[in-house]
This record gives C-alpha cells, structure tokens and sequence, in this order.
C-alpha cells in the first residue's frame, strides 16, 4: 500500500476509530488493558517529557496527561490529529510520518523521559523497526529514558500462527516478542516483554537497566 494510500486510510477511519477499537474480538482485542499497561510499563511521573508516537485521536496521551506529565504527539493522518486536538488541546501535536527521512524542526533538539507508541510499529517490518528505535534512542531519548511500544504482538512465532495471525494482512508485520527481544539486544538495547491480552502486548526498551 503507498503512503498516499495508508493516509486516506487512516483519515477516513478517525471519525470511527474511538469506536472500532472497542471491539472485543479482532486486532484490538483487549485495547484498553494493552494502553494502561503501556503507561504502567513506562512508570511515568508528573513533570515528565512523554512523545506518543501515532497519537491517533489521542488515547493514550489523555492517560499520561492525567498523570500530569508533558505530553508531545506525533501522527501522520490530518484527520486523526484534528480528533486529538478536540480530546487533548493540552498535547503538543506534530503531523509526520515517522519514517520520513528528515523530521520537522519542531522536534529537533527535543528529548523526552518516556516515548510510547501503541498500535503503530506493525505496519514495519523488524528490522525498519529496530532502525526507528535506534533513530528514536539516539536523538530523543534521555539517557535514563524508555520506550514503551504496546501492539499486536505474540511471545514466539508459533504463537502467532497459531491464532492464524501469518493470515490477517499481508501489509503488517505482527510482533514476534522472542524475535524482536534478540534483535534489540543485538542493537544494543535492553529489552523486555509482556503478553498483556491474546494478540497484544507490550514491549520495553531502553539503553539501560533503568527499570
């Protein structure tokens, strides 16, 4: 799918998003528990500097908000980022794609305590993956700092075939927690996995032992 293509995707489903990631079966399966144990993963505290990476319509930024933390989201969809502007005026929105090859100058120079993403980092494949993690790990990220990725995600890859999730969308690249976890250690990361509901998890990574 082109990017042109995933952007009108992702505009056309804002408006019904809130709602569809309700569902109790599917890809979303178990959305609430996987966004509360994202922000429990990143032990977050008032004061501190959080970048929601794919902001949506600003779920996950509401949680952290009410932590009284500092809060910057980025997203690529225009659509998206009008819903969260509605629900969190307090976040500091930015419109990008995170793969794009030079980021806007609102976020250069900028580093944050925790950087948190759910739901975003399936549409890469591992080793695109690994590569924004490093991108994010050497220019945003405090040196104590961590990332916290909830999404659709599998302790091993037998997991994952066995829920016949090798089958749901050839577009998206599911986590495969075992693999990912040695893949990050191999790109000098410390990292960590909990399986939170049957197809989503939550993934901590950081340059550190700091958790």
């Amino acid at each position: 799918m082109s990017q042109q293509d995933r952007s009108r995707l992702f505009d056309d489903w804002a408006e019904r998003y809130d709602c569809s990631v309700q569902s109790s079966t599917g890809l979303h399966e178990g959305y609430e528990r996987v966004l509360d144990s994202v922000v429990l993963s990143a032990d977050a505290r008032p004061g501190m500097r959080i970048l929601d990476l794919g902001v949506g319509t600003g779920n996950l930024a509401l949680r952290f908000l009410a932590l009284g933390c500092e809060v910057w989201g980025v997203d690529f969809s225009p659509a998206m980022l009008d819903k969260a502007r509605a629900k969190v005026p307090q976040v500091r929105l930015v419109q990008m794609d995170l793969l794009q090859d030079v980021w806007p100058d609102d976020l250069a120079g900028q580093r944050f305590d925790r950087i948190a993403s759910t739901y975003v980092f399936h549409e890469f494949d591992l080793a695109t993956k690994v590569r924004l993690l490093q991108r994010l790990a050497h220019a945003h990220l405090v040196a104590q700092g961590r990332i916290v990725v909830g999404d659709v995600a599998f302790p091993s890859l037998q997991a994952l075939q066995q829920a016949g999730a090798d089958h749901w969308d050839e577009d998206e690249h599911y986590w495969v927690a075992d693999e990912a976890i040695a893949a990050c250690e191999a790109a000098g990361f410390r990292a960590a996995y909990t399986q939170v509901s049957s197809c989503g998890g939550v993934l901590v990574i950081g340059n550190t032992a700091a958790w």
